[in-house]
């Protein structure tokens, strides 16, 4: 018996990495009736905390409607994803998971937040976004990442690398009850493959799959993300019998 039939596409929703801004999804073309709904959590009321951030979202998350609702989450962003994730339970139809982990133990960038606050200036959002994206990203789109990251200012970003920090969402992996991708990028200084594997694992319903980028695939190699993005969503609309 069928316990999910084929259906209309549906809605992604999208949760960047701290100082990124929401237009770093709109590289990546997603396949026919599927659209990007990219949420600035780090504008909302929370004010940078992800655990504020993550409880605002699951409070305004709507009412199930026609079509899929999935959640994606690159680096902070996916650390709110996990949280919305595991409190929404059967209402989200998927979740995807780029560059992130359950905790930031083993972080490539522990003394960042300390930096932010020393150094918060246009050199140090240079350093920042070309770690991140990588030169050829931040020869493409440098101008608007630059804007965004200096009108956020340092308070939000540093109150968001602090909270990652003291995050440990490992014990909340096994809440997650929607199909879930992680996505890794095997040249991330940030986060390692240890990172995503343990997301892999810990989640029941959940596939690994990396890609020759660093921190930020949906710059870096928008088409292969694209690609991976839609395998995940045919699958999802596919009936599965038991």
């Amino acid at each position: 018996m069928a316990d999910r039939v084929a259906g209309p596409a549906g809605r992604l929703t999208a949760l960047p990495g701290t100082l990124l801004p929401p237009t770093i999804f709109a590289p990546v073309a997603l396949a026919a009736g599927w659209t990007w709904e990219s949420l600035d959590w780090l504008a909302g009321p929370g004010v940078g905390d992800l655990e504020l951030a993550a409880g605002e979202i699951v409070a305004r998350w709507p009412a199930r409607k026609r079509g899929y609702r999935l959640l994606v989450g690159h680096s902070a962003g996916g650390v709110v994803a996990l949280q919305v994730a595991a409190a929404l339970g059967n209402s989200l139809d998927g979740l995807v998971l780029i560059d992130t982990g359950a905790s930031a133990a083993h972080h490539g960038d522990p003394d960042l937040p300390q930096r932010l606050l020393a150094q918060w200036g246009g050199a140090f959002i240079d350093t920042f976004l070309l770690r991140c994206v990588g030169k050829e990203a931040l020869d493409r789109h440098g101008d608007a990442l630059r804007r965004y990251a200096l009108a956020t200012g340092p308070e939000r970003a540093h109150r968001a690398m602090t909270s990652l920090r003291g995050l440990d969402l490992a014990p909340q992996l096994g809440e997650i009850r929607c199909p879930t991708l992680v996505i890794h990028g095997i040249r991330d200084p940030a986060r390692s493959l240890r990172h995503a594997r343990e997301l892999a694992t810990g989640i029941a319903d959940a596939r690994l799959e990396t890609l020759d980028a660093g921190h930020t695939p949906m710059l870096e190699c928008p088409d292969a993300l694209a690609g991976c993005l839609d395998d995940f969503l045919s699958e999802l609309r596919q009936p599965k019998c038991r």
